[in-house]
């Protein structure tokens, strides 16, 4: 991974974005503390549409009420659980993390609300699909998804940050996507059809799970272990790029290939995959919450990627329908909610202190992608499975929401995802993929992550602290302004 090159901040705010550094003031008023972080509102808004649409499509179909339609109930509910639930999940981070991904401000205020208003209207379109015309559920959608695109690449040209160019790529992808599937379910596209494009949905944010989560876990776990002098994780960086050329590779044979070809590559895609994880340190990461449900999240990935690809080549007790449950419930869900944690997570002696609300919230997540994936092994229970794992779903995102709701309010953590400071936390150093492949590498205290996921370390912070909001101190000189260029742990998109 290139080393990453952030501006340094000034503790004016800039990171934070918003003139004036409106992030650094907190009213403690709801209403206006919630527009100091994207991470904020938009992780929020996800837990709540997991519940709300899970609610409106499955307890509706259970009791016979009217449910909303894109074409038809299933196609509603596989769109508001990809780019509903996901794209909120997905605005979250990826504006957040800005700040140290290209270096500019943080999106903060009016911006924020538009952004929060424009997806909140596509949710309503996608509701009242069968009413209106297709240009007016079409317009919210394809407007969030240009407003979202166009802020990273004013902070791209802003800050000549040209080697991030792939982020605003991924997400005009999605919003096109988001675009296809509606104009498809509709009648108004022939060409991909319903199945393809929810197929691409899904694969798009089965690859998103492969990039962060496949970086964050070794990373966060390297982080948590070196001050302990364990063995660090180790990373295969072929299998990586195997894993996910792999995965992409299946997005054109889903849309033109033999339905054959696109389930052979996702196999392999799954076993490249599993292999990536051999040597994660996983157990070890089993005392450190923050770590572990980053490595429970992604081992829905391999499992779904397999079983999905199965479900179409074989006859296999799992369905595909029920197959990309795993990818949708198990890994994109668990790895929103391991990031969302992280933010909501107490600071507590330079450590994040997952509670047991939150833990529990996790637990109850990953549970009901268990209980959907088992639900086709039992036919004879098959429905009251289906309604268990509904309920624990919604239960796993309605205790997220309790705990999580406390840090709407109040002064913006920084950095948001992990511990930091300057100088004297005693948490675990995040320390650098480059550092932790493909050997043993000796790491050092000055290893410093991307702003937004800083860390503390016990070294010193020599040769670069972190700008954008990130603290890599520890016993050292590190801060969260940041001299030099930061290291980079891999928490960005590749270059391509």
């Amino acid at each position: 991974m290139p080393d990453l090159d952030i501006t340094p901040q000034t503790g004016r705010g800039r990171d934070a974005g918003g003139r004036g550094g409106m992030a650094r003031i907190a009213s403690g008023r709801l209403y206006r503390d919630m527009w100091l972080s994207p991470n904020r509102p938009f992780f929020a808004l996800s837990a709540l549409w997991a519940v709300i649409a899970i609610l409106v499509w499955h307890v509706g179909l259970r009791l016979g009420l009217p449910v909303p339609s894109l074409g038809t109930t299933t196609l509603w509910h596989a769109h508001e659980m990809t780019v509903g639930v996901g794209g909120a999940a997905m605005a979250a981070y990826f504006l957040t993390v800005m700040p140290s991904w290209t270096g500019a401000r943080r999106v903060t205020g009016w911006p924020l609300i538009g952004l929060v208003a424009l997806w909140a209207l596509a949710r309503l379109a996608a509701l009242l699909a069968e009413t209106l015309p297709l240009p007016l559920v079409l317009a919210p959608g394809l407007a969030f998804y240009a407003l979202f695109t166009g802020l990273y690449l004013r902070a791209i040209v802003s800050q000549r940050r040209w080697d991030r160019w792939a982020v605003p790529a991924v997400i005009a992808f999605l919003g096109l996507a988001d675009a296809a599937f509606v104009a498809t379910a509709l009648g108004a596209l022939p060409w991909p059809g319903e199945a393809e494009m929810t197929r691409v949905l899904v694969l798009f944010f089965a690859t998103k799970v492969s990039v962060i989560a496949g970086n964050m876990a070794p990373a966060f776990t390297a982080g948590w272990l070196a001050p302990r002098g364990r063995p660090l994780p180790r990373i295969d960086p072929l299998a990586s790029r195997i894993g996910l050329a792999l995965m992409l590779l299946a997005f054109p044979l889903t849309l033109a290939g033999p339905t054959e070809a696109a389930a052979a590559v996702l196999i392999a895609a799954g076993a490249a995959q599993l292999w990536r994880i051999r040597r994660w340190k996983s157990l070890a990461a089993a005392r450190y919450a923050p770590a572990l449900m980053l490595h429970l999240a992604f081992a829905w990935l391999p499992l779904g990627l397999v079983l999905t690809g199965l479900a179409a080549l074989l006859s296999t007790p799992w369905r595909e329908a029920d197959a990309i449950h795993a990818l949708m419930m198990g890994a994109m869900a668990g790895l929103a909610m391991s990031i969302a944690s992280r933010a909501a997570a107490r600071r507590e002696g330079g450590a994040l202190r997952i509670g047991p609300v939150l833990g529990g919230a996790f637990a109850l997540i990953w549970a009901a992608a268990g209980l959907r994936l088992a639900a086709p092994l039992m036919p004879a229970a098959y429905e009251p499975l289906l309604d268990a794992a509904a309920a624990v779903w919604c239960a796993g995102w309605g205790m997220f929401l309790v705990a999580y709701m406390p840090g709407l309010r109040g002064p913006v953590a920084n950095p948001v995802f992990n511990v930091g400071g300057h100088g004297h936390g005693k948490g675990p150093a995040i320390v650098p993929l480059a550092a932790i492949a493909p050997a043993h590498a000796p790491t050092r205290g000055d290893a410093c992550t991307q702003g937004a996921c800083g860390g503390g370390g016990h070294g010193h912070g020599r040769g670069g602290g972190c700008g954008g909001g990130c603290g890599c101190g520890g016993h050292g000189h590190g801060s969260d302004s940041g001299r030099g260029a930061a290291r980079d742990p891999g928490l960005v998109l590749p270059k391509v």
